[in-house]
């Protein structure tokens, strides 16, 4: 384990850390979920609201591109994504 007192200093400023380095310095969070709607919503240019519509309620794309995304990314065929 890393000594406290090195961890939380930049060496090559010798400056303290502060609040917000530290945040920056965490790990971004990996979701499989979430990561599933960002990409959808970045491919489609979306909101990610939209993409959980979708998901979620069993609304339909207006846009069959939008499908198309759908059935790419899951591997799913267009007829079985919306099936109860």
């Amino acid at each position: 384990m890393e000594n406290i007192q090195t961890s939380n200093t930049f060496e090559e400023k010798s400056q303290k850390m502060t609040l917000k380095g530290f945040y920056q310095g965490l790990p971004m969070r990996s979701a499989p979920r979430y990561d599933f709607i960002t990409e959808v919503a970045r491919r489609c240019k979306v909101t990610e609201q939209t993409v959980r519509n979708w998901v979620l309620y069993g609304m339909k794309p207006q846009q069959h591109i939008h499908v198309e995304v759908l059935c790419e990314l899951t591997g799913i065929s267009e007829e079985d994504l919306w099936k109860d």
